[in-house]
């Protein structure tokens, strides 16, 4: 509960500060700022992929989860559709209880995790460059347990489901109008799985990624296209 308590406060500070930096940072006089619009832009609907990396730690151990998004931009402030995720590299956890005959009290456990996830993305901050969002992720998936025995090899000790939902606040600049970096907090939350799993990984997390337009990007190649043509 303190944690979740820390992420609303954290998200709230950063968001704060991400307005600030935005009234500091656009000037020109023909920038267009709006809170919670309901249309942004001209196109009805727009393809968009995204690339996520999100990190997060518990017990000093980093939990490096990368992903790729596929989805649907609507009105330019709803965005929704799907990814798929899965751990960078294998977790490395020590003083998880764990209930296997010829596991060592404090023996090491590595976790192989992989999921898939439904999102919506809801714009309440649209600029020229900048946009804050509100996404919220519901997935689910499997993750396999592995355990160090008596003689130091790593045995299978569990392979369970287990469903997640997570939310926060996201941040994008937008370098061209089909390409921006993006930034991220939020908190992850795992249920229907068992108690070491939810300990592992309920968590906040930060992350960072980028989005790619594909319809402002075909615009963008055809674009230059057309003025290599010309005489």
């Amino acid at each position: 509960m303190k944690s979740i308590f820390l992420v609303i406060i954290f998200s709230f500070l950063f968001t704060q500060l991400a307005i600030g930096q935005i009234d500091n940072s656009i000037s020109s006089p023909d920038t267009t700022r709006t809170f919670f619009p309901k249309t942004y832009g001209t196109k009805k609907w727009k393809p968009v992929i995204g690339f996520d990396a999100t990190r997060s730690y518990y017990s000093d151990a980093p939990v490096k989860i990368n992903g790729l998004r596929f989805g649907v931009e609507y009105l330019g402030v709803h965005r929704f559709g799907f990814g798929f995720y899965g751990l960078k590299k294998d977790v490395i956890f020590s003083h998880i209880p764990v209930d296997y005959p010829t596991a060592k009290p404090g023996a090491l456990v590595i976790f192989k995790v992989n999921y898939a996830a439904v999102f919506y993305e809801r714009v309440f901050f649209k600029s020229k460059r900048w946009e804050i969002a509100i996404p919220a992720y519901l997935g689910g998936g499997g993750v396999e347990g592995f355990v160090q025995d008596s003689l130091g090899f790593y045995q299978k000790y569990m392979a369970n489901s287990f469903s997640s939902l997570s939310t926060g606040t996201a941040v994008k600049f937008y370098i061209w109008p089909w390409l921006a970096p993006r930034i991220s907090i939020g908190y992850r939350f795992m249920f229907n799985t068992e108690k070491s799993i939810r300990k592992a990984f309920n968590a906040p997390y930060y992350s960072f990624g980028i989005a790619i337009v594909l319809g402002e990007l075909y615009k963008a190649v055809r674009k230059k296209e057309k003025e290599k043509r010309k005489p």
